[in-house]
């Protein structure tokens, strides 16, 4: 028979190793509005007094590492653009329960990280395209870098993983430029000088094996620190670098797989670029909306973020729902939409789409 503490023990123990995660976002979450340059990436669509929060389900906010952790190893600033966007949501939830919205936090580092963490890691300075150019730290610094972001984590859950609004955070420690962590592409080569940023990043000492590396370590450090909040993934078809380039089909299935088994019930995949193009590419081994596929299909949680131009994006956002089982998708720009028409976001094709994906 089992003693009376033994018993108590196992309760103890039942009864803080099960975590009630907040519901996750579902619907359309709309991206914002904003510059892509470093220094102008801390944004988020204001609701109230809006046109277009009724046909919307939540906003994603965008925030730079730079903008919320000024000083090394400080606290998470005050007053920032995720405390405003919580008091901007909480308002209008406040004037409309019976149409509440809800958060996705998509935080970047990569070129967007506070200069005190270059100082610490070493740095090049990385240039893309769309004038996205800045202080890329060596993240594959594992003994330096992975303390600093880890820090940084754990001061900003401890303040928004129990907000009630922010339903979702993005995994983004292991990026360049967008918080698409595995996007090392060949066409990257918007230079002055030439050259490829790939090919500075080796030459610094990154490895493909410390870059698979560290977007399991990145999964980690957010299935840990994030326990009440859903955690998203961006995910692209990875590439060997170091050998042509040649796809690496069988890392991305397992990379997904990896996100699951740590953050069970918690772990949302995607993919940041869906549009009509792509329409079909579920069927090809080689493609990562095969995964997704394979994935949603086994029930678990997939998201879909559109392609920037707007036109008949319902079609696609559609097909993310029927083939992927996508239940939510970041829509293109309120000024891409409405280029299309001033009424599509709330017109029937888009509204249909929205609710394809909420019956999923």
């Amino acid at each position: 028979m089992r003693s009376l503490l033994t018993l108590l023990l196992l309760c103890a123990v039942s009864t803080t190793s099960v975590v009630e995660a907040k519901p996750r976002l579902e619907g359309f979450v709309l991206r914002g509005d904003h510059s892509g340059a470093v220094g102008e990436r801390n944004h988020f669509d204001n609701p109230n007094g809006s046109t277009w929060a009724t046909h919307v389900d939540g906003i994603v906010v965008q925030a730079e590492w730079a903008h919320l952790q000024p000083t090394k190893n400080g606290p998470i600033s005050s007053n920032n653009v995720i405390d405003q966007a919580i008091a901007a949501v909480e308002q209008w939830n406040s004037a409309n329960p019976n149409h509440t919205l809800g958060i996705k936090l998509r935080v970047f580092s990569g070129i967007y990280s506070p200069a005190w963490v270059s100082e610490e890691t070493g740095s090049f300075y990385a240039q893309y395209k769309n004038g996205k150019e800045g202080e890329l730290p060596f993240y594959w610094k594992n003994k330096v870098f992975r303390p600093l972001w880890r820090d940084f984590q754990s001061k900003l859950a401890a303040k928004y993983d129990a907000e009630s609004v922010v339903r979702e955070v993005a995994v983004s420690g292991c990026m360049t430029h967008n918080a698409e962590t595995m996007w090392r592409n060949p066409r990257d080569n918007s230079r002055d000088d030439g050259r490829k940023n790939i090919d500075i990043m080796i030459e610094n000492g990154l490895t493909l094996a410390k870059d698979e590396n560290c977007l399991q370590w990145q999964i980690r450090v957010a299935a840990n620190k994030w326990p009440n909040t859903h955690i998203g993934m961006a995910y692209n078809m990875w590439k060997d670098y170091e050998n042509g380039w040649a796809k690496k089909p069988a890392f991305v299935d397992s990379l997904m797989d990896y996100c699951l088994e740590r953050a069970p019930g918690r772990c949302i995949l995607g993919n940041n670029s869906l549009g009509l193009n792509d329409i079909g590419d579920e069927n090809k081994t080689d493609d990562v909306t095969y995964y997704l596929k394979r994935k949603g299909g086994a029930g678990n949680l997939i998201y879909i973020q559109t392609e920037t131009v707007a036109t008949d994006i319902h079609q696609a956002i559609n097909h993310g729902a029927d083939k992927l089982h996508a239940a939510m998708a970041e829509l293109p720009k309120l000024k891409a939409m409405n280029k299309v028409s001033p009424d599509y976001l709330g017109g029937t094709d888009m509204q249909d789409a929205r609710l394809n994906l909420k019956n999923n």
